[in-house]
């Protein structure tokens, strides 16, 4: 953590801010939870553009079946992925706590021990 403090003269020192980790992204399981936090992100953000995109196009549909068809099938799928998303999410947390992890801090157990 010495990269990340501040050294003044007189012995003085600024400590980092917390929430930084200590040893940097070394072991893995701060690797598995950046990468779950990532996955996760990119997942919400999907989700949240095609379910934009789908309503415009349900929008602008103007009364076409097949249109509208393909934008509530869109919708329905989207919906569908999340929920994969978030299954899978739990899934390794709880796969990982029972090999004797401490659980990957952050997104949805901030507090885990």
């Amino acid at each position: 953590m010495k990269e990340l403090a501040l050294s003044l003269p007189g012995g003085y020192s600024i400590s980092p801010p917390g929430g930084i980790p200590q040893n940097g992204m070394t072991s893995g399981e701060n690797l598995l939870q950046a990468a779950l936090t990532i996955t996760f992100t990119i997942a919400i953000a999907l989700f949240i553009a095609f379910i934009v995109y789908s309503g415009i196009q349900w929008a602008i549909s103007g009364g076409d079946k097949q249109k509208l068809q393909q934008a509530r099938s869109r919708i329905t799928f989207s919906i569908i992925g999340l929920i994969v998303v978030l299954a899978a999410f739990f899934i390794v947390r709880i796969v990982f706590t029972v090999l004797g992890g401490s659980g990957t801090p952050g997104l949805f157990f901030p507090n885990t021990p």
